[in-house]
Parts: structure tokens; C-alpha cells; sequence
């Protein structure tokens, strides 16, 4: 067996799914070299052997098989790892190979997370490759640019950037390139890649947009965005994100105009209805019920009589409740979703009314906030809209109503001072080279 082999099978010696397989030309011995979970070994030993038959001699073979001839042993190891398959003869002539590959990717899919409305179904998948084909079968211009990079410091990744040339600008082009040429740690998640775009430390508002859809991807490229995809990753991440995001889809240019405007006013109200609802209803019934009629007044005090929470304690644990429900649904199986929700949400809070632990007029503020906070485009918007309305809450139950406008307008002026590269959050209309509005 030559050295080179030798070689490659020590340094593979801790793994069980390495495999040398060897064949014969004209009476010498060649060496398929590769991982068996990565590699079709029967389907491309039968290619090898094809190819063999056409070729006079291992120096033909070798350029038959692959375009890298006679690499570095390092080139050859980070080869196998790649997925490739490594051709080696006796006298130690090598070429890599592109196999047959094992079916390690899901087919094209319907969105999980996302429900488009009269739009089209299909969603991204791991496969960065089939990700890129799928937005360049919509935009098939050479205006779409594409651009690759290798990051990770154990493992290295690849991360695509996409974008349309003329539409962007430079300067923001080459400050994502230089931060993604940065990049020397493993990227796992979101978070890891968000860190390089930005300080935002405990922030729950992300410098990236998620999206499955690649309708939608486009869409936004063609608003003047740029696009990341990230290896074994089944979304796309638009840069930048923006306060628009969570208030328009792509699919609400499918309606006409007076619906497509009533829809997105009905999200405005969602996100108006999330962070107040509850905030109103003890700042009401604690601190202001002076501000409200006295038959009004009256009919609250009847739905809390007997009720030994107070209304701060008792709208923290019905809204901490529901929170809990949300996050269990998403995380439990599909079979179990159902009856989780039926336990918590009906079950659950109807014995909670009759037992005098929570008036009926807050399990109707809550039912209407959980409703509101869903009607935002995106899980990732909905979740920080979510998490807002807690300092909201917690100022109107000292400070009433004073407190609850207080906060709303806290709210906005952070969002107002969060920016991506230079680029307000709270943007509405990002035209890329001209002026922002």
C-alpha cells in the first residue's frame, strides 16, 4: 500500500465511517478514499470503473476522474472532510473526485414557520447551494451578485452574500465583506454572526431579518437589502433589518391596495395592543380608576370581587402563563401541541376564573394581547414585541397612567437610537444609494 495511503489512514484511524476501497487498472492498484456517510461508495466505485474502460492509462484515468491532480497530503485530508472522494495509485498519483453523494439533504419543502397568502410555497432548505438556486430562479440577472467565504475556526462554514449590484451601497458592501472576513470563531446561530454586525449587547432586537421564504428574500433584495445564507442553515438573513419588517410581507403586494393598507394597519394595531392591553388594565384598575366613568368602574370592581390576587399580581401571572403555554407549544412535538393548548388555554384558565383566582375581563385582555402579538410578520419580532411589554407593564403598575406613556415612549426612543452600520432601525424606507426615510 503507498505511503500517501498509509498516511491517510492513520490520520483517520478514530474514525469508523473512513473507508479505503481498492480497485484494479491494467493490474494496478487504485485507492477510493472517503467517508461512507458522505459518499455513495458502490455508485462511484461502478463510475471509477466505468471510466477506467475509456482510459488508456492512470494519468488519463486521474484527469478523467477530477480537476485536481497530485495535490499535498493537507489538501487531500481537507478533501475527505469536505465530502470528496480521493483517488490515490500505487506509484502515489492522486486526484479528488466528486462522488456520488449520500441523500443527506431534504427536498424542497413548504415554509414552517411562515404562511405566505396567494404566494408561492416553497422554503429553503440546508443546502446552501439550493438556496442560492432558488433565489437566482427568480432573479435572473447579472446584476445579482454572489459572494462566498470559508469562516469558523474548528470547522470552517460557508457563508454566501448576496445582493444587487447598483441597488446597495459600496460602503456598506465592503463593511459586511471585512466583518465576514473577520470572522474566526464557529458560527452555530444567529447570535454568533449578529455579534460581528454591531454591539447590541441583551438586546432583543436583532441586526438580521429572518426569512424562509424566498420569495420574500427577493423581495427584499430587490428593496435594496443584502442577503447572508448560511451553510446547513434552512433560512436567509437580510441585512438590514428594519421596523418595516414586522409590518409588510411580500405576499401583501398580492391583495389590492385598500387591503393590502387594512392589513398592515391591523398589524400597527397588534403591536399597539400588545405592549398597552395589559399595562391599561392595571394601570385602570390600581392606580387611575378615577379616570374611568363610574358605571365602568363599577362593573371592573364587580368582576374582581372575591378575587384575592391583586391586579398587578394577578396580570403578571396570567401574562407569564400564557408566555409559558406559547414557548411550550412551539418546543413540544406537533402531537402534543394541541393538547398542551387545549389544557392551558381553556382547561386551565376556565378553572382559574371559577375559582376566583382571575376576574373574566382579564382573561379577555390577555386572550386579545396573546391574538395581537401574532399578528407581526416574523417569530423573531414577535418574541422582542413580547418581551417589551414587560417594562411597560411594570411602569404603569407604579406610575399609571403616566407610567404606561412613559414607557411607550421610552420604547421608542430606544428603537429609535438602534442602528445597523449607520442605518436607523426604525427606518421605514431604505432606498440604499439615495437618502433614508
Amino acid at each position: 500500500m503507498a505511503n500517501l495511503v498509509q498516511e491517510m489512514k492513520r490520520t483517520f484511524a478514530d474514525h469508523d465511517d473512513f473507508l479505503i476501497l481498492d480497485t484494479q487498472f491494467n493490474g494496478a492498484a487504485i485507492y477510493l478514499i472517503g467517508f461512507n456517510t458522505l459518499i455513495d461508495f458502490p455508485k462511484s466505485n461502478f463510475y471509477v470503473r466505468q471510466m477506467a474502460e475509456r482510459s488508456a492509462s492512470i494519468q488519463e484515468l486521474l484527469q478523467n476522474l477530477g480537476e485536481q491532480l497530485d495535490v499535498d497530503a493537507g489538501e487531500l485530508k481537507k478533501a475527505v472532510l469536505d465530502g470528496n472522494l480521493v483517488v490515490i495509485s500505487e506509484n502515489e498519483r492522486n486526484a479528488i473526485m466528486q462522488p456520488f453523494p449520500q441523500s443527506l439533504r431534504r427536498n424542497i419543502d413548504e415554509p414552517r414557520n411562515e404562511s405566505p397568502i396567494q404566494g408561492p410555497l416553497d422554503a429553503f432548505g440546508e443546502d446552501i447551494d439550493l438556496n442560492i438556486g432558488l433565489i437566482r430562479k427568480r432573479l435572473g440577472t447579472e446584476l445579482l451578485c454572489h459572494c462566498s467565504y470559508q469562516v469558523g475556526e474548528l470547522v470552517k462554514q460557508r457563508i454566501s452574500m448576496l445582493y444587487i449590484r447598483g441597488k446597495v451601497q459600496s460602503a456598506l458592501i465592503e463593511k459586511i465583506d471585512r466583518q465576514l472576513k473577520q470572522i474566526e470563531r464557529d458560527i452555530e446561530t444567529i447570535d454568533d454572526l449578529d455579534k460581528y454586525f454591531g454591539h447590541r449587547k441583551l438586546s432583543p432586537v436583532s441586526h438580521l431579518f429572518v426569512t424562509e421564504v424566498p420569495f420574500q428574500a427577493v423581495h427584499l433584495l430587490k428593496k435594496n437589502r443584502i442577503v447572508l445564507l448560511l451553510e446547513n442553515q434552512p433560512f436567509a438573513l437580510v441585512f438590514p433589518h428594519l421596523i418595516s419588517d414586522m409590518l409588510s410581507t411580500a405576499n401583501d403586494r398580492n391583495h389590492p391596495l385598500g387591503l393590502s393598507i387594512m392589513i398592515r394597519t391591523l398589524r400597527v394595531m397588534g403591536v399597539f395592543i400588545t405592549l398597552v392591553l395589559p399595562a391599561l388594565y392595571v394601570a385602570l384598575t390600581t392606580v387611575n380608576p378615577d379616570v374611568l366613568k363610574i358605571d365602568l368602574a363599577l362593573f371592573i370592581a364587580e368582576s374582581r370581587e372575591g378575587i384575592p390576587l391583586t391586579p398587578v399580581l394577578e396580570t403578571l401571572t396570567m401574562t407569564v402563563l400564557v408566555d409559558l403555554i406559547t414557548e411550550a407549544i412551539v418546543r413540544l412535538p406537533k402531537s402534543v401541541g394541541p393538547t398542551i393548548t387545549m389544557v392551558g388555554g381553556i382547561v386551565l384558565g376556565q378553572a382559574m376564573v371559577e375559582a376566583k383566582l382571575v376576574s373574566n375581563l382579564l382573561v379577555i385582555v390577555i386572550t386579545l394581547m396573546l391574538i395581537a402579538s401574532s399578528v407581526v410578520v416574523g417569530v423573531q419580532n414577535a418574541l422582542y414585541i413580547r418581551s417589551l411589554k414587560y417594562p411597560v407593564f411594570i411602569l404603569a403598575s407604579v406610575f399609571g397612567i403616566v407610567g404606561l406613556i412613559a414607557g411607550l415612549a421610552i420604547i421608542c426612543i430606544y428603537l429609535a437610537s438602534l442602528t445597523s452600520f449607520g442605518i436607523p432601525y426604525m427606518t421605514f424606507r431604505y432606498k440604499g444609494k439615495e437618502d433614508i426615510r
